[in-house]
């Protein structure tokens, strides 16, 4: 599912991590996990956040690994795995977390 690298700035960072923060929903865990709370970031770099995800779920790591993927493209996941594993409840923060980077995509385009 890699999304397009794209230039984060710091115009558009917040609505990413929005995005991200909709795609997690409620689990106070996984922003816990990925977002630096006292700073509007990731808590460390991606790669490591990948990585470091084996202690989650097989679910909620293929859910970090697509926040990973909303910020720069480094979650490196692929749609036949979240086909595999998600059910219905996690679809649904998924996009709405996809239709914010849309949104984000195509203002940067304009």
């Amino acid at each position: 599912m890699n999304f397009t690298r794209q230039e984060r700035s710091e115009e558009n960072e917040p609505r990413l991590l929005d995005a991200i923060a909709t795609l997690f929903g409620d689990d106070q865990r996984l922003i816990d996990y990925v977002l630096d709370s006292n700073r509007r970031r990731l808590r460390r770099r991606a790669g490591i956040l990948k990585e470091d995800a084996w202690r989650f779920s097989e679910e909620d790591q293929l859910r970090i690994r697509a926040a990973l993927d909303i910020w720069s493209g480094s979650g490196h996941l692929q749609l036949w795995e979240i086909l595999e594993k998600w059910g219905e409840e996690d679809w649904i923060p998924f996009l709405r977390a996809i239709r914010i980077w849309l949104q984000i995509q195509s203002e940067q385009e304009d």
